[in-house]
């Protein structure tokens, strides 16, 4: 449990049934155990699996680990720095100084945006404004095109081109430019 608890603090997540599939997921999903690791240390059912010791340190450096980013955001805002504390917001928990945003949460942040705008039915765009998510109001967003939108976004790269070329445009709406996305996709970091 201890061992599992550190795979998951470190981004290396259990997949659980999938471990026999890992090396597949790998090619569909961008870091596949990055993405279980997130969601158990954001699950609270996760922590009430794990045996007491265990529980109390991972409840213990998971709130350290809240109060540090907590305190850097502060210490921005503080500093001048535009710092969004709506978690329906894209820019929910990032620093934003002119057109340059820091994440600081290491992959946490999209999971709790996500679950806040699906939990309330609402998102907030980077102007301010709050859309709800209906199929009956402007701009016409539901709560699955949002999970669609975050799952595409843990896409591996070439699953990821396929699916814009499918689609005709990338992620975001961006126009397709399919020579350099070919390039962009395919090269190694």
């Amino acid at each position: 449990s201890l061992a599992g608890f550190v795979n998951n603090a470190t981004g290396r997540g259990d997949l659980g049934k999938f471990s026999r599939v890992a090396q597949e997921l790998n090619t569909i999903f961008f870091s596949p155990r990055l993405i279980a690791s997130r969601f158990n240390l954001l699950n609270p059912l996760w922590y009430a699996k794990q045996p007491t010791p265990v529980r109390k340190e991972a409840v213990k450096s998971f709130a350290e680990f809240i109060g540090v980013g907590t305190t850097v955001l502060g210490l921005a805002k503080l500093g001048g720095a535009d710092v969004e504390i709506d978690p329906r917001s894209t820019d929910f928990g990032k620093i934003k100084v002119g057109n340059t945003r820091w994440d600081i949460w290491g992959g946490f942040q999209q999971w709790v945006r996500v679950f806040s705008q699906l939990a309330t039915g609402e998102r907030k765009t980077q102007q301010g404004k709050v859309i709800p998510l209906s199929k009956k109001k402007f701009p016409f967003e539901t709560r699955l095109d949002v999970t669609e939108r975050f799952l595409r976004g843990k896409l591996a790269p070439v699953p990821s081109l396929a699916l814009e070329l499918f689609d005709g445009s990338k992620l975001y709406g961006d126009e397709i430019k399919p020579t350099q996305e070919l390039i962009d996709k395919t090269m190694p970091i």
